[in-house]
């Protein structure tokens, strides 16, 4: 993995998701499918969606890699909480950093930066 990933201890998750355009103070899921976008993003996605006004707010960010289909399809539907839709990203490691957990495939490269952000993993 890029050192990038394991080099961002120093900066605050407030800091990081004000320069991502997030909103600082919501608990944040990151969601990814790889580089191609695969796994069930979108339904994931939709279940969190459904839960966090529930649970008192959240925001969601979905990268869907190189899958344009998927970042269309998912633009394209009302949310009712706060969904960031993205394509692909140069600077994983700084939406990883600014996220409190991720939902991810099994991917390997994607598990071992995931732990060197030092972030909790949720395999789908």
């Amino acid at each position: 993995i890029r050192p990038a990933f394991s080099k961002l201890h120093s900066l605050s998750k407030t800091r990081l998701r004000q320069r991502l355009g997030l909103k600082r103070n919501l608990n944040t899921v990151l969601i990814v499918g790889g580089g191609d976008g695969m796994g069930p993003v979108e339904e994931t996605c939709a279940a969190l969606d459904k839960r966090f006004p529930e649970m008192g707010g959240g925001q969601v960010v979905v990268i869907c890699g190189r899958n344009k289909h998927l970042v269309n399809r998912l633009k394209r539907r009302k949310w009712e909480s706060n969904v960031e839709i993205l394509g692909f990203v140069s600077n994983m490691h700084e939406w990883m950093a600014a996220s409190d957990c991720i939902v991810t495939k099994a991917g390997p490269g994607t598990i071992a930066e995931s732990l060197a952000c030092g972030l909790p993993i949720m395999l789908n």
